[in-house]
């Protein structure tokens, strides 16, 4: 009977073990199951405050052009940087830049030679002036346009097509289209991660084939790109006094803006050709916008771009979204 009673109980005590490894498991399954669910009801919920947060954004701008149809210029509202907006449980944070002031990659895709020209010019100009050496310059320049054009079919002997991207270890195709995010770049030959960087605060990707940056909106730190739209005319150092010592509210009129002496001086070194061009290239009011907004929610962040266009009406649209990608 003791002996019974031993094996009776060993049993009960393995049974028992038995179903505290079951619960336990059970827990944890409900533990990950519970988490996962909110997560995804959070990243639902934070996407949801993402596409919201756009119709913020579009009042804004609708306001400012509103206020001044015809220019764009940094002291505007929606030109504020950084900022946060508590929204229910979360937090928005982020701001909004112009999507023209700095050089439209998809300029490359024009099929005005003319226009093609001044535009491999000042792309080989603005890698020069930001240090990448004129043999790279030379090929990575002709690489984009190879990258955007609608065909398969080498524009110089420095760019690169389907049968170079083919021979690579990890080979892939050319786009032989235009690029929808400036990360395409880093795909293109002759484009190292350092190029890419030093690129990186000049270059842009708008649904357009036009070179146009809006003067009043480029930075200071951006003075390598007005540089550049001169071909190298204009030195860096004048660039930068010229983009500091900007009208508060930018300048009214291209007029106004060409006649500053730095710019009167850089263009008597331009070509005729050159001369229509640059004057093509420049703006003072822009047509898309940037938003690169932040959502935090509880552990969650959502990083997520929208770039916004001005309609006809003066009122302005979200035509490309984009989650995640934002440093």
């Amino acid at each position: 009977m003791p002996a019974q009673r031993g094996v009776a109980l060993l049993v009960v005590m393995l049974i028992l073990a038995l179903m505290m490894v079951v619960a336990a498991s059970i827990s944890s399954r409900f533990q990950s199951s519970l988490l996962r669910s909110r997560n995804v009801v959070n990243m639902e919920q934070a996407k949801w405050y993402a596409i919201g947060s756009e119709a913020l954004v579009a009042k804004v701008l609708n306001q400012d052009i509103k206020d001044s149809p015809t220019r764009t210029y940094l002291s505007q509202y929606w030109a504020r940087e950084n900022q946060v907006f508590p929204i229910g449980d979360s937090t928005l944070t982020g701001g909004i830049r112009d999507a023209q002031a700095c050089f439209n990659l998809n300029a490359f895709a024009t099929t005005d030679t003319t226009k093609l020209a001044y535009v491999t010019s000042v792309f080989k100009s603005l890698l020069g002036v930001v240090g990448v050496e004129d043999s790279q310059a030379e090929q990575v320049a002709a690489s984009v346009a190879d990258w955007v054009d609608s065909n398969d079919e080498m524009s110089s002997g420095y760019g690169a097509e389907d049968a170079w991207y083919q021979s690579l270890k990890v080979p892939y195709l050319a786009a032989n289209q235009s690029m929808a995010d400036v990360s395409e770049l880093r795909t293109v030959r002759g484009v190292s991660s350092k190029v890419y960087r030093k690129l990186l605060p000049y270059v842009c990707t708008i649904p357009t084939t036009e070179l146009a940056v809006n003067i009043n909106t480029v930075k200071t730190g951006q003075a390598a790109l007005l540089s550049a739209l001169l071909l190298g005319k204009l030195s860096l150092q004048s660039a930068q006094e010229l983009l500091a010592a900007r009208p508060t509210d930018g300048w009214e009129d291209l007029v106004t803006f060409k006649s500053e002496s730095a710019i009167t001086s850089a263009m008597s070194g331009l070509s005729s050709d050159e001369k229509t061009a640059f004057s093509g290239a420049i703006v003072i009011k822009s047509s898309y916008f940037e938003a690169r907004m932040k959502i935090e929610l509880d552990d969650l962040q959502l990083a997520f771009t929208t770039l916004f266009k001005r309609q006809g009406s003066n009122k302005v649209v979200a035509i490309r979204r984009q989650f995640g990608g934002l440093e």
